[in-house]
């Protein structure tokens, strides 16, 4: 009875063993100290149970996989472009949204975006003289000089009005030490919003093969940015006046013009539309782009992007061809 029950005993062990094993999982000595639970910050999941809040990635998105039109517009010119109403996250018009194409100035979104989310906008900086260098022609600057100290803020300013490629590098600069640094930051922010067919190799959108970006990618940075007031602020002026000081101490005053010429009236909308602001973007390689946001009478508002028109004129009108829906 002894011997059979001591059978019996090891038998069980052995048995309850597998069992703990099958439940367990084989990886001995491999277990993982922090495995993912539901509620993970970085799955953006805030509850688990029957009452869970599990908000989805897309939730608040417009979102398209293929071309659309459900309004009149022409495009012809335009290699990609998009009218989404963000309210009801309505996808009003799309065409090849998803195909990446040279960005130009418009980066300057990221940029603007990178730099809300790091630093604090009233920090001050030194232009560098490496920050105000360039070996390319016809550059867009803010005409900072080496040694003027001024806000982010201010330099916010430079970028997204004057378009200043020399904004951009004082700017990464001071949030990461160096353009390198800040392009990590700003990749690295790019995948976590969604922007996955992005790729950026510098903070200002001159040139380069490996620089790129998709209509509908844009669109995720805007929409990111959107959630800084300052940047709806900055986006919003058609001018700005900038006091700062130079390397010696004097003063400075700079008036920077909005490169967007909704924003700046030169271009009128409908009746009732509003264009709040928008980002400018052009290069021999990128073509004429531009990100815009609009609002209607009844104060929902809309993004339009368009990247890769051959003149600027046809831009703008191509981009009034997606207002004259708002009003019927």
């Amino acid at each position: 009875m002894r011997c059979t029950s001591k059978k019996i005993r090891q038998s069980f062990l052995c048995i309850m063993l597998c069992f703990c094993v099958f439940l367990g999982g084989c990886s001995w000595g491999a277990a993982l100290e922090e495995p993912f639970a539901a509620d993970h910050p970085d799955l953006g999941v805030l509850g688990q149970g029957e009452d869970a809040d599990i908000p989805y990635f897309a939730k608040d998105l417009c979102v398209t996989s293929t071309d659309a039109a459900e309004i009149e517009a022409n495009t012809e010119e335009a290699l990609a472009a998009c009218f989404f109403k963000l309210d009801s996250k309505e996808i009003l018009y799309a065409k090849n949204v998803h195909q990446r194409l040279y960005p130009a100035s418009t980066t300057k979104i990221m940029t603007a975006l990178v730099a809300l989310d790091e630093v604090d906008v009233e920090a001050q900086t030194t232009v560098s003289k490496e920050a105000v260098t360039f070996t390319e022609r016809g550059v867009s600057k803010a005409d900072l000089k080496e040694g003027d100290i001024l806000t982010i803020r201010q330099l916010l300013y430079g970028l997204l009005l004057a378009s200043g490629n020399d904004a951009a590098n004082a700017i990464a600069e001071q949030v990461s030490g160096s353009n390198e640094s800040f392009v990590e930051l700003m990749n690295v922010k790019a995948q976590k919003i969604g922007a996955t067919n992005t790729h950026f190799t510098n903070p200002h959108g001159l040139h380069d093969e490996e620089h790129y970006t998709t209509v509908y990618d844009l669109y995720l940075m805007f929409q990111e940015a959107m959630k800084h007031e300052e940047f709806i602020e900055i986006l919003k002026a058609a001018s700005y006046e900038a006091s700062y000081l130079a390397a010696d101490g004097t003063p400075v005053t700079k008036t920077w013009m909005s490169s967007d010429l909704f924003t700046k009236g030169d271009v009128t909308v409908p009746e009732g539309v509003v264009a709040v602001g928008g980002k400018t973007g052009t290069t021999s390689a990128a073509k004429s782009c531009l990100v815009q946001l609009f609002e209607d009478a009844e104060g929902s508002s809309y993004v339009a992007i368009i990247l890769g028109c051959e003149e600027r004129g046809k831009l703008y009108e191509e981009m009034q061809s997606f207002l004259s829906s708002l009003n019927n």
